[in-house]
Parts: structure tokens; sequence; C-alpha cells
């Protein structure tokens, strides 16, 4: 498969492997068997007001936008993965079979693109011959989703107090939980937001508006969690 649409590149004159970005929110996405790499939770330029102005025009062809994507939590384990399942098939005696990925984002122009770009550089360096293609750069601009985590109640309820200064004891004490339940709710809290850090996983959730300005109430009608 060759394409002549923007940011396409085959080094190599064998491709083994074709990555595609697109925006889910074109509703056309790429047919055929792939190994499928969902960047959506990652962190979106248009939707961040500190780079909105200067990045919403880019894509992830620009190293600025590629390195904001990049460095959004979630990121580097999302490309680790994705390369390691991509070269896992490439190295099966598969007869020459092409192992396709497709990467998917809002809108294909940012957060796809710079993931399939990096997953594509990492293909190519274990000695794979790569293309990319992504096909939605030049369409419109959509409209900005914003990406809500699954938490469930009690875990948001327990970053809600982390974030308002109340350390693991307090929390446990005003869910009625052991310290050691507190501290797995916030810990799956942490994993649901992509954090690295639980610090870092208030600041999503305050960009995200599941953490409000002011102290929540002390969730005295929390319904009671099982004995852990």
């Amino acid at each position: 498969m060759t394409s002549h649409s923007p940011g396409t590149r085959s080094p190599h004159a064998l491709i083994q492997t074709v990555i595609i970005s697109y925006g889910d929110g074109h509703h056309d996405a790429p047919r055929g068997d792939a190994l499928r790499v969902d960047a959506r939770p990652l962190r979106n330029p248009p939707q961040d007001p500190a780079v909105r102005k200067r990045m919403l025009h880019s894509t992830g062809l620009d190293p600025e936008v590629a390195a904001y994507v990049l460095a959004s939590p979630g990121a580097e384990r999302l490309v680790e993965r994705s390369t390691g399942r991509a070269l896992a098939l490439l190295a099966q005696p598969s007869g020459g079979r092409r192992v396709d990925v497709h990467v998917v984002c809002g809108g294909g122009r940012h957060r796809s693109v710079a993931i399939a770009e990096e997953v594509a550089v990492r293909v190519r360096a274990a000695g794979y011959g790569v293309e990319t293609e992504h096909p939605h750069l030049a369409r419109p601009i959509l409209p900005a989703v914003t990406w809500k985590p699954q938490l469930t109640e009690h875990e948001l309820t327990a970053l809600r107090l982390l974030a308002h200064g109340r350390h693991h004891v307090e929390i446990a004490q005003l869910l009625k939980v052991r310290p050691q339940t507190a501290g797995r709710l916030l810990h799956r809290a942490q994993l649901h937001l992509h954090a690295r850090t639980l610090h870092e996983a208030v600041a999503q959730g305050c960009a995200l508006g599941l953490i409000p300005p002011a102290p929540p109430e002390t969730p005295s009608r929390q319904p009671p969690l099982p004995p852990s």
C-alpha cells in the first residue's frame, strides 16, 4: 500500500509494516486486519489552553507537537507496548505477510500521528521496512471531545480528598476503610488517569474537571466498601 498523503515515508524498498493514523471523528477508519492502538487517552494539544494557540493548526509531524504528545502520561508505555506487539508479529515465520498498525485519536492530526511516527521509528530501528500514512492531516479540525476516564465513585472521592490535603489515613477514616484499601483506591485512580505519580493524577483530575476547586464534603453518605 502506497500513499501520497502528507507524512508518508517509505525509506525501505521492502515495506513490511504500514502504520496508519486516523481520527475516529471522521467515521472512515482504515479497513483490514491490524494492530489497534488507542491514543485518545493521551493529552491533546488543542484541549490544553497553554499550547492550544500555537499547536492547534500544527500536526503530530511537528517536533514540538510530537514532544508534547510523547511526554503525556502513559505515552511511553503505549509506544513500547505497541512496538513490542508489532515486532513480535513481524518475527513470526509468516511468509512475508505484512503487519499493519492503525493508531486512532479524535481528529487524526496530533496524538495518533505522533504515536504512529514514534512506533515507526522504533520498528525501523529493529531493521524492518516501515511506511506511515496520515490520511486525516488535511481534514477540517474537529471540535475537541473531552476524554473522561472511568473512575469509580470511591476512587474519585479518594483522589479528591488527596487533592485537598488529606493523607492516606484520613482518607481511610473518611471512607471507613483500611489505609491499605485507601492506598489501592488512589493507585487505581492513578492508573485510570495514565499518571506516573499521584501528584500527576491530581493534576490530570483537575485539568479534566474531575476535582472541584473547593474541598469535597465529608463522604458520610458513601456506601460502605466490602472488607478487604
